[in-house]
């Protein structure tokens, strides 16, 4: 679909709207299967209606600190990113989610190995504590490819420059990282290969006191001592990762 990008708005998606949340859901949930570390994740589980479970999960606002939208002239809903500030406290997810969690992975002991290992490579990529992190972001299919995507990054992006925060994404997509570097000035900071899937690239935008660069230790100012460029074999023990599909079903 062609669209003007000079012509779209950001702004933060309004989730207690019920129209407009179900778009989010939609919009998001179809963006899922794309994304080549939640593919990974789900591998043979995926399906939509496992895409829509995790949707709903990483759309409750108690779960984020910002719900970023990009919306047409006309209004329309078309991209979504949902990001984390570094003292947000991330509640459990619903109980009717966990219930339904535990019928769709629960008992998956190859995708709870997944699940922590690609929570141990995510915690252990973010370049320094004071970052603002892009948890999903997602564009309706109509308008991939068309600087959707980066309508919706900009205002994490001034937030983070507001209060001296970077603002980090991932990307399993050699193709989509170098467009963050390309045409949106975002700088890669690192890379980490999960096992028997995709690689993921670490890209950031710093605030701009910082323009300068921090001491990172990597190579291309990678991240601080924590990883080779080309691997995800962490040189330090990454954190641990809580797993409340287990943890909440006494797996």
């Amino acid at each position: 679909m062609s669209v003007s990008v000079s012509e779209m708005v950001a702004r933060p998606v309004r989730l207690d709207d019920p129209a407009e949340r179900a778009r989010a859901v939609e919009i998001v949930a179809r963006g899922i299967p794309d994304i080549p570390h939640l593919n990974w994740l789900f591998g043979d589980l995926m399906s939509p209606r496992l895409a829509r479970w995790f949707a709903e999960i990483e759309l409750n606002p108690k779960r984020t600190s910002g719900v970023n939208g990009a919306f047409t002239g006309s209004g329309e809903l078309c991209g979504v990113v949902v990001w984390t500030a570094p003292d947000h406290v991330k509640v459990p997810p619903l109980p009717e989610h966990v219930e339904e969690g535990r019928e769709l992975v629960g008992g998956n002991d190859a995708f709870m190995a997944r699940f922590k290992e690609n929570s141990d490579a995510e915690q252990a990529s973010v370049p320094g504590a004071d970052v603002a992190s892009v948890v999903l972001a997602a564009v309706a299919p109509d308008y991939r490819r068309s600087g959707v995507l980066w309508v919706a990054l900009q205002p994490l992006i001034a937030e983070g420059r507001r209060r001296g925060l970077s603002a980090v994404v991932r990307a399993g997509d050699r193709d989509l990282a170098d467009a963050y570097i390309r045409k949106f000035g975002a700088v890669e900071v690192g890379s980490y290969t999960l096992t028997d899937g995709p690689t993921v690239w670490v890209l950031e935008w710093e605030p701009a006191h910082a323009q300068g660069g921090r001491d990172r230790g990597c190579a291309r100012g990678g991240l601080s001592g924590a990883c080779s460029r080309r691997t995800s074999r962490w040189t330090s023990a990454p954190p641990k990762s809580r797993c409340w599909f287990r943890c909440r079903s006494g797996r």
